[in-house]
């Protein structure tokens, strides 16, 4: 049975090659600019993933605070929170002083002012805004330390931005799909209606809506496969035209474009599916 609903799709589609084409190119078109914005939001969160473990948290720590303080607040900070690395005054003297890089300048600070503090790598899911400022108000209560930086404005910002990139791919992906549903709501109602005399004998000798409608959905589900391969390959000569010139832009990972591939096909299987029951019920069948 699963051959003949196979040999019919097949059948269906080399007799109806021209509109097989046309509504290839039109579902390739409108996935391979899903493609574009998914490549696009994976680039931006990687790049923000690159940028985001680059936050930290400086916890500056007070003058009168002993060694064996400061290791047992390292300690506890490495469990609860990060990666701590402790930078002594005399260390960030050192580093100010390579900064200013004006020897006679330093010279009229008769003393270091400079704090020492730790400097956190915070874990993976401390690196957002809410959960930095959470811990910042944690740590900041802790008697060894004097006051707290993580950058909040510049977070803000790039969680803000992280956000942005996102709506913009779901708001692609839902347009996207729109435009899929069109494209395969009407090549199905065309290609039904060029084979309606056989869709009415069937009707005629008793087979069910879904035994009709199945060929008709294997050939919209090969369709589309087809579809987003070209879009796949479309959005990759994209991506190898543009490293070219910006460096870092990588192309989908395996799992994103199988995730790609597969979305498709489960958004034209329903698709058909739906629309070949409209279709169907305004045939009569």
């Amino acid at each position: 049975m699963q051959l003949y609903f196979f040999r019919e799709a097949w059948r269906s589609f080399r007799a109806h090659r021209g509109l097989a084409s046309t509504a290839i190119f039109s579902m390739t078109a409108a996935l391979a600019l899903a493609g574009v914005f998914l490549l696009l939001s994976f680039n931006a969160r990687q790049a923000l993933r690159d940028i985001g473990d680059r936050r930290e948290m400086v916890l500056y720590l007070k003058d009168e605070v002993s060694d064996a303080d400061v290791q047992t607040l390292t300690e506890k900070i490495r469990q609860l929170y990060g990666t701590p690395t402790f930078v002594s005054r005399a260390a960030a003297w050192e580093e100010f002083s390579q900064q200013v890089g004006d020897p006679d300048l330093l010279k009229s600070v008769d003393t270091n002012p400079l704090p020492a503090s730790l400097h956190v790598k915070l874990k993976p899911e401390l690196l957002n805004f809410a959960a930095m400022e959470s811990t910042a108000k944690q740590v900041v209560q802790f008697p060894e330390v004097e006051d707290v930086r993580y950058g909040a404005a510049y977070v803000q910002r790039l969680d803000a931005l992280n956000a942005g990139a996102q709506r913009a791919a779901v708001a692609a992906g839902i347009l996207v799909a729109l435009a899929l549903v069109f494209v395969l709501y009407n090549t199905l109602r065309l290609t039904v209606l060029a084979r309606r005399p056989q869709v009415e004998t069937m009707t005629k000798l008793g087979a069910s809506d879904r035994f009709i409608a199945t060929p008709f959905m294997i050939e919209a589900v090969l369709e589309t496969l087809l579809s987003a391969i070209l879009a796949l390959g479309l959005v990759y000569a994209l991506q190898q035209a543009v490293v070219t010139r910006l460096t870092g832009v990588l192309f989908l990972p395996w799992e994103w474009a199988l995730a790609f591939v597969g979305a498709a096909l489960l958004l034209a299987w329903v698709a058909s599916a739906f629309a070949l029951g409209r279709i169907l019920r305004s045939f009569g069948a």
